[in-house]
């Protein structure tokens, strides 16, 4: 009898094992898929092209304007666009819809005045007064003074344009006074400078420029400068204010007692309005100045910084009164404390304090010309520790001035 042979069925076991193969192959491979397919992409995507967004037009926005007028993001954007293209008129407009909405957005204010200056009409003004003065110290001596007459002329000249995208500021002026008798106390002095017109806040300008000036004295030649600085100035309600640093170089000719040197000057403005009532304002002008300028310390009227070394503080303050359309008053006075660098008296620094009180009344437009007829007088003080520096002097002028 054949002995019977026992197999094991295995078949139960053997079967989910094989499955669990399977499906562990099958997990595997569709990670592994994965994997690859998402490394695929990323350096398909790293090395394709950047495509640029399309830019939409004028049009385009307009028209989605049209939907949604409020809409401030749109307003800018047609703004941006409109500016890119030259086409000022149109960003203008859209910075003003911007404001009526929201008064308080600053990129639309800061748009507003950055448009409006450039394509603001060129603006050109010209002011010229003639008059006569007596002086009873022109030469400003503490003994023996003799008093004069002279012929006084000054002309400010303003110009405002757009050069491309900028607007420039141009400004002249002109002073002479020229003397009955003493013609060597006979003095003129003519300044230009330039420069374009930065906009910092919606109500705030940076005008940064570059100056030349030349002055004669007695009929000859007293120097030459050049200078530069920056104006600040701006509004703030119904007050104005500026304020500038500026910095230059005096070169005196040789018929001068002075040599040559620099100066530094930091000086400001502001102007209120309705200060009592609806017919006033006041005008206060403080200032700074440091002179490195070698030389005599003598003073030429009119010429703010005299050739010497020396630190100074001063202020000009004015109030007037409109009594009516024709008729206008001021009362004012400046003031100025000059210390020197050098021992120039006695073993000590000289130290001057000036004071020079003014009133002017004046008759304005009578003749419906937009000139004026100004009557003013001044007093005049200096004192210093140095006796020989010491002087005062009354000057009366009436002058007539015109606005072109």
């Amino acid at each position: 009898m054949a002995a019977k042979v026992f197999a094991p069925r295995l078949g139960g076991v053997v079967q989910p094992m094989a499955r669990k193969r399977k499906l562990a192959v099958w997990r595997a491979a569709r990670v592994v898929w994965r994997a690859a397919l998402l490394a695929t992409c990323v350096v398909a995507f790293s090395f394709a092209p950047n495509l640029p967004v399309r830019a939409q037009t004028l049009d385009e926005l307009n028209a989605q304007i049209l939907e949604h007028p409020q809409d401030v993001t749109l307003n800018l954007q047609y703004a941006h666009v409109a500016e890119t293209q030259g086409k000022l008129r149109l960003a203008l407009a859209a910075y003003e819809r911007i404001l009526i909405n929201s008064p308080d957005n600053i990129e639309a204010q800061h748009g507003y005045e950055r448009v409006r200056r450039v394509i603001q009409p060129a603006d050109t003004s010209l002011r010229v007064e003639v008059g006569e003065q007596w002086d009873s110290n022109p030469a400003d001596l503490s003994t023996d003074a003799q008093s004069d007459l002279a012929t006084t002329a000054r002309a400010t000249w303003v110009d405002e344009r757009a050069f491309g995208s900028r607007r420039w500021r141009t400004v002249a002026n002109f002073y002479g006074e020229f003397y009955a008798d003493q013609n060597d106390l006979n003095y003129a002095y003519l300044s230009a400078s330039m420069g374009p017109m930065f906009d910092l806040t919606p109500t705030d300008a940076a005008i940064p420029a570059l100056g030349l000036a030349v002055s004669s004295f007695g009929d000859s030649l007293y120097y030459e400068e050049v200078n530069a600085g920056v104006t600040i100035e701006g509004h703030k309600d119904s007050a104005t204010y500026w304020a500038r640093l500026r910095a230059g170089w005096r070169d005196y000719g040789d018929t001068s007692t002075s040599d040559q040197g620099p100066y530094v000057e930091l000086m400001g403005g502001i102007s209120q309005p309705r200060l009592f009532s609806d017919d006033d304002w006041l005008v206060v002008v403080p200032w700074l100045r440091w002179s490195g300028i070698d030389g005599a310390t003598a003073d030429i009227q009119n010429d703010p910084i005299a050739p010497g070394r020396y630190t100074e503080l001063g202020a000009e303050a004015t109030y007037n009164y409109r009594f009516n359309d024709h008729l206008f008053g001021a009362i004012g006075a400046e003031l100025r404390d000059r210390f020197y660098s050098e021992t120039e008296f006695a073993g000590d620094k000289r130290h001057d304090i000036y004071i020079e009180p003014e009133i002017k009344l004046t008759l304005w437009n009578l003749f419906d010309c937009s000139c004026g007829l100004t009557m003013a007088y001044r007093y005049r003080q200096n004192q210093s520790n140095d006796p020989s520096s010491d002087y005062d002097g009354q000057i009366a002028s009436i002058s007539l001035s015109r606005q072109f």
